[in-house]
C-alpha cells in the first residue's frame, strides 16, 4: 500500500473514479450547455489563482508547463462561455483578461525565477485545482473514445487496426496526458518530485480506468 501511495496521488485516485463511474453515467458534462459548462469556467478559474500563487521555498516552476496549463485553461474558459451563450461583449473582456494575466504570470516568473509573488498552503493550491482536474478527465475520457471508439475493439484486428491503436496509446494519448496532467499538476506542485516511470504507471491507470468506464459501464447505462 505505501509502494502504491507513492505512485498514486489524490489526484489520481480523483481521476479514477471519474473515468471508470461519474463519466459513463453522465455521457459527458462540460461541453453541452448548462450550469456545467459555467462550472467548467469556474474550475479554469480556480486553476488559472492556482498557478500565479505559490509556496514559501517552493521549487520552482518552469516555463513549458505553466504556458501549456493557463494556455489550456484559457480555451476551456473560452469553450465554456461559448457553450453557455455568453455575449461577445464578455468573450471579449475573457480575451483582454487572458492577455492580461498571462502577461502578468510571464512577469512574475521572469521577476521570480520560477516562484511566485504571493503564498498560499499546497492544499488550498491543490483543492482549487481539483475541479480544473476533473474537467480534464472528462475531456480525456471523451478523446480516449473519440480516438479508440469502442467498435474499434470488436471489428477484428488488422495490420492497420492495430497501427492505429498503437498510435492513440503510443504517441497521441500520452502527448494529451501530458497536456492535460503533467503540465497542470507539476505547475501547481512543482515541489512534488515525480519521475518519468511514475508518470508512466499513471498514463496506464489512466488509460485503464477510461477503458473500464467506456467498455464495461459505458454500455451498461447506455
Amino acid at each position: 500500500m505505501r509502494r502504491l501511495g507513492r505512485i498514486l496521488a489524490v489526484e489520481d485516485l480523483l481521476w479514477a473514479g471519474w473515468l471508470a463511474l461519474l463519466r459513463p453515467a453522465s455521457g459527458g458534462l462540460f461541453l453541452e450547455g448548462g450550469w456545467v459548462s459555467g462550472f467548467l469556467v469556474l474550475a479554469a478559474a480556480g486553476f488559472w489563482a492556482a498557478a500565479l500563487l505559490g509556496e514559501r521555498g517552493q521549487a520552482r516552476r518552469t516555463g513549458g508547463p505553466l504556458l501549456m496549463s493557463l494556455g489550456l485553461c484559457a480555451i476551456m474558459i473560452d469553450a465554456g462561455l461559448k457553450q453557455v451563450g455568453a455575449p461577445i461583449e464578455l468573450r471579449m473582456a475573457h480575451t483582454i483578461a487572458v492577455v492580461v494575466l498571462g502577461a502578468g504570470a510571464a512577469w512574475q516568473h521572469q521577476a521570480t525565477r520560477g516562484g511566485a509573488w504571493l503564498d498560499a498552503p499546497r492544499w488550498l493550491r491543490r483543492a482549487l485545482s481539483w475541479p480544473f482536474v476533473m474537467v480534464l478527465a472528462d475531456m480525456f475520457s471523451g478523446m480516449l473514445e473519440a480516438l479508440a471508439a469502442p467498435k474499434a475493439w470488436s471489428s477484428g484486428w488488422t495490420g492497420e487496426q492495430c497501427f492505429s491503436l498503437g498510435f492513440v496509446f503510443l504517441v497521441a494519448l500520452p502527448v494529451v496526458f501530458a497536456f492535460f496532467v503533467v503540465a497542470p499538476r507539476t505547475t501547481v506542485c512543482p515541489d512534488v518530485h515525480v519521475t518519468t516511470a511514475t508518470w508512466s504507471l499513471r498514463y496506464l491507470w489512466a488509460v485503464a480506468t477510461a477503458l473500464f468506464g467506456t467498455l464495461v459501464l459505458g454500455p451498461l447505462v447506455a
